[in-house]
């Protein structure tokens, strides 16, 4: 069988990436809009006979049969999610045998199958294409309707070297024995699966073969995101998982109707999957905003020193988009004070904050419980609201300790981020901390009497400085 159109897609992107070597690697043809070509499938005996059609970079599990007699076809082209073209895939009835059951699956490497009269089954995928990149996770658009409950199956993963198994039959037989072949990277073998079902000889990798991350999971309807404006169409995401930090050199996709690696009797005639936009996604930079922080221990009034605890102190702030209308708020490293004497609290995350924007001002809200902060002894609720306008940055973070058995209400701290410094009506004033009075709270937040320590952890506050203090 011939693929040339991994070949001339691999020395495309390759050359891409001589133009561009930051540019981030997307899997081939991903809509299913570009040319669909003759589905020729690969046999250890030499096929050369055409079922069917496939999406160019792609190919479709279309089985040959013997000499043509149990030629199925169980992939087609169909309407696809706002466009014109997407993928079928359907566990079919061998057109000779009905009570054999073809899956249906695409791939990015080469689709195989091995059977003896409905006997010594066996199949799946082997090799993929040249990739480099890092992605963080893969997702597409799809439909599917499952026989008995039958799930779809995704997976992916990127490798570096190669796995060989020797002598693994690759044709169909009605007689006899299939022509074995040694196979390259296998997906079995590449992602470390048990072979003890599988037929074929050892497994030899090169010496520098690394698998570097993996996608195997179902599709769970209860995970996807469903839009009631989308005519059925599912939203599929998933993250690889990563095993080691080496440099890929290929990438397999496989999509299967039906329970890919279950074998000829799991899967169920009749199951469908229907995909689309299949892309690889890439971790979002951090949109980054430095400023000043102001920490508050009243209320939100720069003209108050006993309650200022720390004022106009350098920070950044990070904002990470994770979806349309949503991002996760992060002030790195954040300390309760000012200078030295400052006590470390930790990172400030706020998760799924809600985004909108009007008139060029993005407006900024959302709220986290139980934050762990001081190494897990301190537990707050933080809310965060605020804009950006620009390159101007103009934000409140509310933290209420929480762990507190005494105090239903919590202790407040307010702060304050933004990208100017903030001016107080009352200048020129120096705070003199030595005056003023000693105050010590537990890590609940709840003052306690300087006089009755027990021994622990204590916050020590005077005027604007805040330390830490332990009590033996």
């Amino acid at each position: 069988m011939k693929f040339l159109y991994k070949s001339m897609y691999s020395a495309l992107l390759m050359g891409a990436m001589g133009l561009n070597a930051t540019a981030q690697q997307q899997l081939p043809n991903s809509g299913f809009e570009e040319e669909w070509i003759n589905c020729v499938p690969w046999t250890s005996n030499g096929n050369s006979s055409q079922i069917g059609s496939t999406p160019s970079g792609w190919c479709i599990s279309q089985v040959i049969g013997v000499s043509g007699l149990g030629k199925t076809e169980v992939g087609f082209k169909t309407e696809g999610y706002n466009s014109a073209t997407a993928v079928e895939l359907k566990n079919s009835p061998n057109s000779l045998l009905s009570t054999q059951t073809v899956p249906g699956y695409i791939t990015l490497g080469k689709t195989w199958s091995t059977s003896v009269m409905g006997n010594k089954n066996d199949g799946g995928s082997f090799g993929g294409i040249e990739f480099s990149g890092r992605p963080e996770s893969l997702e597409f658009m799809y439909k599917h309707t499952g026989t008995d409950g039958e799930k779809a199956t995704v997976v992916a993963y990127l490798w570096k070297g190669h796995w060989t198994q020797k002598a693994v039959p690759g044709n169909i037989v009605a007689f006899g024995s299939p022509k074995t072949a040694n196979m390259v990277d296998r997906d079995r073998c590449v992602l470390g699966l048990d072979m003890s079902s599988s037929l074929g000889g050892a497994v030899t990798p090169s010496d520098d073969a690394e698998l570097i991350a993996v996608i195997n999971v179902e599709i769970e309807d209860e995970t996807t995101t469903i839009s009631e404006d989308n005519n059925g169409w599912k939203k599929f995401s998933a993250k690889f998982d990563y095993k080691s930090d080496a440099t890929p050199e290929m990438i397999n996709v496989v999509l299967a109707a039906g329970n890919y690696f279950g074998g000829a009797t799991a899967v169920k005639q009749g199951t469908s999957l229907i995909v689309d936009d299949v892309k690889l996604v890439y971790p979002t930079k951090p949109e980054t905003h430095e400023g000043y922080i102001n920490i508050y221990c009243k209320d939100l009034n720069p003209d108050d020193p006993e309650g200022t605890l720390a004022k106009n102190s350098a920070a950044t702030i990070e904002i990470i988009p994770t979806g349309e209308n949503t991002c996760t708020f992060k002030l790195p490293n954040f300390a309760l004070g000012d200078g030295d004497g400052a006590m470390q609290l930790g990172d400030i995350v706020v998760e799924n904050v809600t985004v909108t924007e009007k008139d060029g001002v993005k407006t900024f809200s959302g709220v986290t419980k139980d934050l762990k902060l001081m190494i897990d002894m301190i537990l707050a609720d933080v809310t965060i609201k605020g804009t950006i306008t620009g390159d101007v940055a103009d934000m409140t973070i509310d933290v209420i300790w929480t762990n507190s058995p005494f105090n239903e209400e919590g202790t407040p701290i307010y702060v304050t981020f933004t990208t100017n410094p903030v001016t107080s009506g009352i200048t020129d004033i120096t705070v003199d901390n030595s005056n003023a009075p000693v105050e010590f709270y537990n890590l609940q937040g709840v003052r306690v009497n300087a006089d009755n320590l027990t021994p622990g952890i204590y916050v020590r506050r005077q005027g604007s400085q805040v330390s830490k203090v332990l009590v033996k």
